[in-house]
């Protein structure tokens, strides 16, 4: 089952269609985009686990696009694919995650990936030791008990993964809400709680504390 989700804001020559093609064949769920529209439409009917934003020099614009998103505090990691050398610095000043020159080998496009994944996690391996016997694998976002996978749903996961990526902090209940719900979703909170409580039976009572004011926090 393909996990991971990306999103690609492609141009109109399909300059990065080799490196989209090297996602799929790597089990990444890949949508695409040709322009600013229907990239922000995307974000906003479903979530995201990176951008992938293709940058040329008719393109520049999407600089801005960035920007944009970094604005409204959208987690999401995005990577920039360049054509040229001269568009990395701007596209660091923009505040992307990564950036890349379009022909890089396909072992490396998936090594850098991979990191900016685990740099959201802050961990430098592929899961989490929840407890002795709990792991949660960011990659297959699943959880494993002595070594054995543990079938809980789509949205517990998505809670779990987001909580994760903030161990040790509270987080408010209107941010998880937006991290495991797209925009387009009238979810309530109440929701959350039911989610919440089914985590905790797999995970134990005190992995995840809840505080009226303060939200949701994962001791770990």
């Amino acid at each position: 089952m393909k996990v991971l989700k990306i999103l690609v804001l492609e141009s109109s020559d399909n300059s990065i269609s080799q490196i989209i093609e090297i996602l799929r064949n790597n089990d990444f769920s890949v949508d695409i985009c040709s322009n600013n529209s229907e990239f922000l439409e995307c974000i906003y009917n479903n979530l995201y686990d990176l951008y992938l934003i293709n940058i040329n020099e008719k393109s520049l614009p999407r600089f801005q696009l960035i920007q944009l998103l970094n604005e409204y505090h959208d987690m999401t990691m995005k990577m920039v694919i360049a054509s040229i050398p001269n568009i990395i610095k701007p596209s660091f000043l923009s505040g992307c995650d990564e950036c890349i020159i379009k022909n890089i080998d396909e072992k490396e496009i998936l090594l850098r990936i991979k990191a900016l994944i685990r740099r959201q996690f802050k961990i430098y391996s592929d899961s989490i030791h929840i407890r002795k016997n709990i792991e949660y694998e960011i990659f297959h976002k699943k959880i494993l008990i002595d070594k054995t996978e543990v079938h809980l749903g789509e949205k517990p996961l998505l809670i779990l993964d987001y909580l994760l990526k903030f161990r040790g902090l509270f987080v408010s209940s209107e941010n998880l809400e937006n991290g495991v719900y797209p925009a387009n979703s009238n979810n309530k909170n109440g929701v959350i709680r039911f989610h919440i409580h089914k985590l905790r039976q797999i995970l134990g009572n005190d992995i995840i504390v809840s505080n009226r004011v303060n939200g949701y926090k994962i001791n770990i």
